[in-house]
């Protein structure tokens, strides 16, 4: 009996579609639970945009906002990303190739870790950002303004299709002002500059290699756009007085050899079951001598 032929294009075509690699996406803002993304730049000259001796690069690091909202108030954390290998490697490699062929300023290149979560614009506390910003006390910032961070989606959107995002879970991709709109993290919407993250962040979010940075979960006190936004920093309260000061910061680097780091205050006192098992100890440790003297 012959076989449709329609029919059996289409058991081919679904048979080929299950063997295909599914696209990679980078998980952004309207997913709730956006994925920590590593922004590396190298302005080359006075202007992020002109000279042709600017480029950036975006690294989707592969872990969830909310496992790392999980991780705040911990301590004795450490996590670690090697940007040289893997998916990665093409795109760090391309990107300190680029800088050495334009004159190899190494204090040029600054970096930003960023996630988001644009879910719930219209909620009091239904937005969520996580950015690097090397400030002890974050500067004052609107709800309007924490609401408009929600702008740099478009360059998440526009590198998913770019370099490894579309074949590895956790890829890497780089752009130059001359590639496609808002891929190149200079020029985002036009002009803006993902550092600032569009100029509503109130600050410049990156730094150079080898600088710590501070982290902080901005998000949205209430619907009213005329009142502050709620920033809260990444620690541990390790002298309890309420604040997050000092060597209580939770912090990220990258350096120059492309690892990236992000660690946890660790803390000097001896947590309470510590304590427990020390005068255990010491009871034990007078009861032998007890016993010795006695004899």
């Amino acid at each position: 009996m012959k076989m449709n032929y329609k029919f059996k294009a289409l058991v081919v075509a679904v048979a080929m579609a299950a063997s295909a690699p599914a696209l990679a996406v980078i998980e952004g803002g309207s997913s709730g639970n956006g994925e920590l993304l590593l922004n590396v730049r190298y302005y080359g000259g006075d202007s992020a945009t002109s000279g042709g001796d600017d480029i950036s690069g975006l690294f989707d690091l592969g872990f969830k906002m909310n496992d790392m909202i999980a991780l705040n108030g911990q301590t004795a954390i450490s996590k670690s990303w090697d940007m040289t290998g893997g998916a990665y490697g093409a795109s760090w490699n391309q990107l300190i190739s680029f800088v050495t062929s334009h004159g190899g300023d190494m204090s040029k290149i600054g970096y930003n870790v960023i996630a988001l979560d644009s879910s719930n614009l219209n909620v009091a506390g239904g937005v969520h950002y996580l950015t690097t910003a090397n400030v002890d006390a974050y500067p004052v910032i609107g709800n309007a303004n924490v609401k408009s961070l929600a702008g740099m989606q478009q360059y998440i959107d526009a590198n998913n299709s770019r370099g490894t995002h579309a074949t590895d879970a956790n890829g890497a991709s780089t752009a130059t002002p001359t590639d496609a709109p808002n891929s190149f993290f200079g020029a985002i919407n036009g002009s803006g500059q993902g550092d600032t993250w569009l100029t509503k962040a109130g600050l410049d979010t990156t730094q150079p290699l080898g600088m710590d940075q501070h982290f902080w979960l901005l998000t949205t006190s209430s619907t009213s756009s005329l009142a502050k936004g709620i920033t809260t920093p990444f620690g541990a309260d390790l002298d309890q007085d309420g604040k997050i000061t000092g060597n209580e910061f939770s912090k990220f680097n990258l350096n120059a050899d492309g690892t990236l780091s992000f660690t946890s205050p660790v803390s000097a006192v001896p947590e309470a079951d510590t304590w427990a098992m020390l005068l255990a100890g010491l009871g034990m440790l007078g009861m032998m001598v007890r016993r010795r003297t006695s004899i």
